[in-house]
């Protein structure tokens, strides 16, 4: 297990494609990027006004796109090894972003707590356009999950609505909540969803259009939801201070890890499956081998 204080509270956490990088952000605003020795460089220092940032992106040339209270935009190393903003500029406030492929990017705008107008939106990284149609949300848009070999994504609306789009086919499918839902999950294969409500996660069959099990156990409000790269567990974070895996299948907790992190607010797997990260409000994130 490793455990690196960077920030003061940690709200996005991401590993390289290789799995030899970790990066994590917060609400201080920093950028730190870990490497396979752990020595930390940072791409953004800590300033006194320096925005929060919400969500990091991985793409598959090591790039990085970085969304926040401030907007979001790109980050990439130069020939001497420095990073550097590259592309797209954008000042929406933003809460999500995924990767549905190497070129398209998915986008979910607005305040991270207050019911302010936002969208979900797909990107054209190539061109640096929106792609139609573009969903507006009048809460805000608080989660995104991609599925990109069914072409699907997810995303979670301020106005308790979790909604599931396959590009290619469909209409987006509403899977209403009892409350707002801060957190989604789409399993590889875009059979299921996750959705994080309260204490616990809703896990719906999406071609049914049901519920198959709620994931019950945690003692506080669940944060954070993600599923395996294999698609077998998902993996839940909680104010609770504790992460729990399940079985993807049958619902059952096969695991509860406590780490000196505080409440968790952000999980991710590395693509090899065999780690998990986690960062929470005691500005620590913590790596943890799966076998």
């Amino acid at each position: 297990m490793l455990l690196y204080e960077d920030h003061k509270v940690v709200y996005a956490v991401a590993v390289s494609p290789d799995g030899s990088a970790l990066v994590s952000a917060g609400m201080d605003g920093a950028l730190f990027l870990r490497d396979s020795t752990g020595q930390r460089h940072p791409i953004i220092e800590r300033e006194p006004n320096t925005l929060s940032i919400h969500s990091i992106a991985y793409a598959a040339d090591g790039s990085l796109l970085v969304g926040g209270a401030f907007g979001w935009h790109g980050y990439r190393q130069n020939s001497a090894g420095a990073w550097q903003v590259f592309g797209l500029l954008k000042a929406t406030p933003t809460n999500a972003l995924a990767f549905l492929d190497e070129h398209t990017l998915a986008v979910g705008t607005g305040d991270r707590t207050l019911l302010t107008a936002g969208a979900f939106e797909l990107w054209d990284l190539t061109t640096g356009r929106k792609r139609e149609p573009r969903f507006k949300e009048p809460n805000g848009v608080r989660a995104v999950a991609v599925a990109p070999a069914r072409r699907m994504v997810a995303w979670a609306t301020a106005h308790r609505i979790v909604r599931v789009w396959e590009i290619l086919k469909h209409k987006p499918i509403d899977f209403p909540q009892p409350k707002s839902c801060p957190a989604v999950a789409l399993n590889p294969t875009g059979t299921q969803l996750a959705a994080a409500v309260d204490w616990a996660v809703k896990v719906y069959n999406i071609e049914k259009r049901c519920e198959r099990f709620e994931l019950k156990g945690h003692r506080g409000t669940v944060s954070t939801v993600a599923f395996s790269p294999d698609g077998g567990t998902i993996a839940t974070g909680s104010w609770d201070q504790s992460v729990k895996l399940w079985d993807a299948s049958t619902g059952q907790e096969r695991a509860t890890f406590k780490w000196p992190i505080g409440r968790v607010y952000c999980l991710t797997y590395a693509p090899d499956g065999l780690r998990l990260v986690a960062g929470g409000d005691l500005g620590a994130v913590v790596v943890w081998d799966m076998d």
